[in-house]
């Protein structure tokens, strides 16, 4: 394994492999210990110990009295403890660890002298402009459609998934290190979805993964940090949860509906009529979670698994509300007429009010394996099966119910990362990680039709019907694969990281094949 990781190093250093560029997903304690004169101790024995797990780490002060332990786990708790011969041992208890360095320093004493009270503080690292949400957070803050972006809004930078103005596609969004993008930017930004564009299932409004399966969040804007990359707006990074040698779990519910909403009581001059939402809108989800032990302090198992329904209305019929200026209810009869006499009786759907829907299904499993000490492997697999239809109206387009297409968005993701202690002053932390996503659209009326684009009564407005032009074409593959190595050094008080992070990708846009399979 040491030779392994010589050959490694030496080839990073040889300039083989690119500087890397990946997301956080370990926790690193730092420090520097001193006796009661504030001169530094070297060779301090310090332990870290989650107590949730049994998961031990090491290290030894240096000749500077300074100490680092890297590629910890987030969370906790954790008990670090300071001890050295002829001292007495320091302790700090019920420690939760946050992603990326804080800072913890001690002063021991003589064995032979009496203390009153020792204070040992921990303080956050920051590598640039950052916000960091722990599993504490989580549980309290209020969430709308328990997504990550009602978690990251909370960035004082970010405005609807906008970080410092600039467009959602310059985001990058990681879970537990890996990329989870929409690499191309098909994703559009459908009504209801914007909080969700850009990321894997955006295109049928649901979250790349269940809140319940989240450890820890962190949103950097214009960070520093050599391991944080490939971003030009926010970079959020979400690590998951483990198993630990308690057995724990959760079995929820959150929903709302119609019946939750009153009516429009807004002044009429602001468009309030008194009406209320349609009785077929709501929003539900449902699962449960489960973490246990397969051997108490070796072998750990995580699972999530969450079912989410939502239907939406769509109002605005022909005649009524901002669709009058547009098109009338009689203008949209003689419409549907023309329609069925054109394409020999096939209705182009319905002019009045409607719903859309989504569904979706998440699974999420996780194995964590304490090899030794000095190495811990953790496997998760990540699979989202998903549809919503997209029917829309507003003030300048107005479609017939016929057009409205189903969006299918299955996705499933691996990853396997490697922590390892190589010396108190070296440590590696591998990571591999291979995604498949498949998105595609079916039309909800005949495939054969023409997509019909009509002026509308008013300048600037469409009537749209017929069928969606993309949806029998769309049919997007998008693999990804992923190779990342970080070699960290620490030398006295610097500390020098060493990697690679590389991306293959593997896209296809079925044009013909799709076209050619529905039309026939």
């Amino acid at each position: 394994m040491k030779k392994f990781y010589l050959f490694l190093l030496t080839s990073i250093i040889l300039g083989v492999t690119s500087i890397a560029n990946a997301q956080i997903t370990t926790a690193t304690v730092s420090g520097k210990i001193v006796d009661q004169k504030n001169l530094p101790l070297p060779g301090v024995t310090v332990t870290a110990v989650n107590t949730s797990t049994g998961t031990k780490y090491g290290t030894q002060s240096n000749i500077d009295g300074r100490f680092a332990i890297q590629n910890m786990n987030a969370g906790g708790p954790y008990v670090i403890t300071a001890s050295f011969v002829g001292f007495k041992k320091e302790e700090r208890a019920n420690v939760n660890l946050s992603l990326g360095n804080t800072s913890f320093n001690f002063k021991l004493t003589d064995a032979s002298t009496e203390l009153k009270a020792v204070n040992i503080t921990g303080n956050p690292t920051k590598t640039g402009t950052s916000t960091s949400i722990n599993q504490n957070q989580l549980r309290r803050l209020p969430s709308a459609s328990r997504s990550l972006q009602d978690i990251t809004r909370i960035t004082p930078q970010s405005a609807n998934n906008s970080f410092q103005g600039t467009n959602f596609r310059y985001n990058n969004v990681t879970l537990d290190g890996a990329i989870n993008n929409d690499a191309i930017g098909f994703s559009p930004s459908l009504g209801g979805q914007t909080n969700q564009s850009g990321q894997v299932g955006s295109s049928t409004r649901t979250s790349p993964i269940s809140l319940d399966a989240i450890q820890d969040v962190q949103v950097f804007v214009a960070p520093y940090d050599i391991k944080i990359g490939n971003v030009l707006g926010g970079s959020i990074n979400a690590v998951t949860r483990s198993g630990t040698n308690t057995v724990t779990g959760s079995v929820y519910g959150f929903g709302k509906g119609a019946f939750m909403v009153g009516p429009n009581n807004a002044p009429t001059a602001s468009g309030g009529d008194g009406s209320k939402l349609p009785n077929d809108y709501h929003d539900l989800q449902t699962g449960f979670r489960v973490g246990f032990p397969l051997i108490k302090d070796k072998l750990f198992f995580f699972t999530n698994e969450e079912f989410a329904d939502r239907r939406d209305p769509v109002i605005s019929g022909a005649g009524t509300g901002g669709s009058a200026a547009i098109l009338s209810e009689q203008d949209a009869k003689d419409i549907t007429a023309a329609f069925k006499a054109y394409t020999g009786g096939i209705d182009p759907g319905t002019y009045g009010n409607t719903s859309i829907s989504s569904r979706s299904y998440k699974f999420f499993n996780r194995l964590d394996w304490n090899i030794n000490d000095k190495n811990q492997l953790t496997f998760r697999n990540n699979t989202i099966v998903s549809t919503a239809t997209n029917l829309e109206r507003d003030n300048a387009n107005f479609r017939f119910s016929g057009i409205d297409y189903t969006s299918h968005n299955n996705s499933t993701s691996f990853v396997a990362e490697l922590k390892s202690k190589i010396t108190n002053n070296l440590s590696n932390n591998l990571l591999l990680g291979y995604s498949n996503v498949h998105d595609y659209r079916d039309p909800n009326s005949d495939p054969s039709l023409p997509q019909i684009e009509i002026a509308g009564r008013t300048a600037g407005t469409t009537i749209f019907l017929g069928t969606d032009r993309e949806a029998s074409i769309f049919d997007m593959h998008q693999k990804t694969m992923e190779f990342t190595d970080n070699v960290t050094l620490t030398k006295g008080a610097h500390t020098f990281t060493f990697g690679t992070h590389n991306e293959f990708y593997n896209i296809t846009y079925d044009f013909v094949n799709a076209w050619n399979g529905r039309v026939n």
